[in-house]
């Protein structure tokens, strides 16, 4: 799927959100000032109707409406997550190439004396001021840019996780080294 294609659903998406979904949003911890500022400079969320059509993926109608938020790889929209209010903590993806939200803050905080907050949900991210980044999938080779950075705050249950993860031996192939010398036939 291309950026422009997710770029046309999700301004659908936002163009969907009424006052009701704002207050939602409001009383689940999200302050105002936020919205605001994110978006300013991309679209802070929308609500479609999604189905999920397992793996993971949804994919726009169903009969179950979600808040979909954008998700950029520097300045390119490469996924679109999808999650509902009363499981914040379930989402979908409409790609499933999106590891994280807001990545670019990986790059901007490994020089930064101040730890990287690492939020457990896209909702939580929302409240903590869309300042920090949410891993989306654990299983993406991307985490390991994480070790980049100086040091991470997260809650206890992401912090062991996270942990988990980053400390998980890589695999190497077996590498032999061969004689310098060929036999030329």
């Amino acid at each position: 799927m291309k950026a422009a294609e997710l770029s046309s659903e999700i301004e659908l998406a936002v163009k969907a959100v009424q006052n009701r979904h704002l207050g939602r949003i409001k009383a689940l911890g999200v302050d105002s000032s936020t919205i605001a500022r994110l978006g300013a400079i991309q679209p802070p969320f929308g609500v479609m109707d999604c189905d999920d059509v397992g793996g993971g993926i949804f994919q726009p109608g169903g009969d179950k409406t979600y808040i979909v938020q954008p998700v950029f790889d520097s300045d390119t929209m490469i996924d679109i997550v999808a999650w509902r209010t009363t499981e914040p903590q379930k989402w979908l993806w409409r790609t499933g190439a999106a590891w994280a939200l807001n990545t670019d803050t990986i790059a901007a905080n490994s020089w930064q004396d101040e730890p990287l907050v690492i939020d457990a949900t896209p909702l939580d991210w929302l409240r903590g001021g869309a300042t920090g980044l949410c891993i989306l999938n654990w299983d993406a080779p991307e985490i390991r840019t994480l070790l980049r950075v100086q040091s991470i705050s997260a809650e206890a249950l992401i912090a062991r996780q996270l942990r988990g993860v980053l400390m998980k031996p890589l695999y190497f192939p077996e590498i032999s080294a061969r004689s310098e010398h060929r036999n030329a036939a």
